[in-house]
């Protein structure tokens, strides 16, 4: 027997255990407990073996096939996974950390280096997903910089930005408040 199986992106990476209805012939039901393994993925298959259909030899296996539900905030490639993370325009500027959530929910410190142009794709090494069958083994997590501007400024800091703007030989002004 083949049967679907939806997952979160959060059960693939850690595993998970699902209990399943069973429908027998009778027309009872019967639940069996199940194990999704770290790393699954898209058209994985579950083997479970000798709790299908009631044969001749023995009851036959069920086959789960996998589908990962598609997560708002990561996407999948193979083992690594990619995010997308705002980054305050001081810090892109100046250097320093801001948090990037993995799909387990925790959150990880990410260094940003002094300049980093928005766009720019920083790597988390070991935090993407794992390999299927070898939990300790994880592939990337890319984590893309959306550089996020001030919405206003006030006076004081207007000044100190066109400064800037001229010590580094910008000319263009804006008049516009």
């Amino acid at each position: 027997i083949e049967s679907p199986i939806e997952v979160s992106l959060a059960e693939a990476y850690k595993g998970a255990t699902r209990v399943l209805e069973l429908a027998e012939a009778d027309g009872t039901t019967r639940h069996l407990e199940v194990k999704i393994p770290p790393g699954v993925d898209d058209g994985s298959r579950i083997r479970i073996a000798g709790q299908g259909e009631q044969g001749t030899a023995g009851r036959g296996d069920i086959y789960l096939v996998v589908q990962v539900i598609p997560h708002p905030q990561f996407t999948r490639e193979g083992i690594h996974l990619r995010t997308r993370i705002e980054v305050p325009l001081a810090v892109a500027m100046l250097g320093g950390e801001v948090p990037v959530p993995t799909p387990d929910g925790r959150k990880l410190m990410l260094r940003i280096p002094a300049g980093t142009a928005n766009g720019s794709v920083l790597r988390l090494r070991g935090q993407g997903m794992p390999h299927l069958g070898q939990p300790d083994k994880r592939g990337d997590l890319f984590a893309e910089v959306s550089v996020v501007l001030p919405t206003h400024l006030n006076e004081e800091q207007r000044r100190l930005f066109e400064a800037f703007a001229r010590s580094i030989g910008y000319t263009a002004q804006s008049k516009s408040a």
